[in-house]
């Protein structure tokens, strides 16, 4: 079952949508399923818009989430694989994260 993505990984999506997609519409977007690693997160997404991308894995350039709790941080790639969105991976730079968004802010 979709669910919407939470205010995170929607500022995430929308940073990295705003820098390499310009025009992507968010209104159809939804993820799929996540998956904590230990160190970070998967969201793998689904967009009801079918809006077609070239592959590879964006980000939004020299921004870094500050998480309450994480040290170091947060970086993030959204990921295109055959022309469509897969997921947004969220990740620590060596600090244990259990995937749950504690307040944060992007610098």
């Amino acid at each position: 079952m979709n669910e919407p993505l939470t205010p995170l990984e929607r500022e995430l999506f929308r940073l990295t949508a705003e820098e390499n997609w310009p025009g992507f519409r968010m209104d159809g977007l939804s993820v799929t399923k996540r998956e904590s690693t230990g160190v970070g997160r998967y969201a793998y997404l689904d967009d009801a818009h079918r809006q077609p991308l070239v592959d590879g894995d964006y980000s939004a350039q020299h921004r870094l989430v500050e998480m309450e709790g994480i040290r170091n941080g947060l970086g993030w790639v959204v990921d295109v694989t055959d022309g469509k969105l897969c997921y947004i991976e969220m990740f620590t730079y060596s600090d244990p994260w259990d995937g749950v968004e504690r307040p944060w802010k992007i610098r």
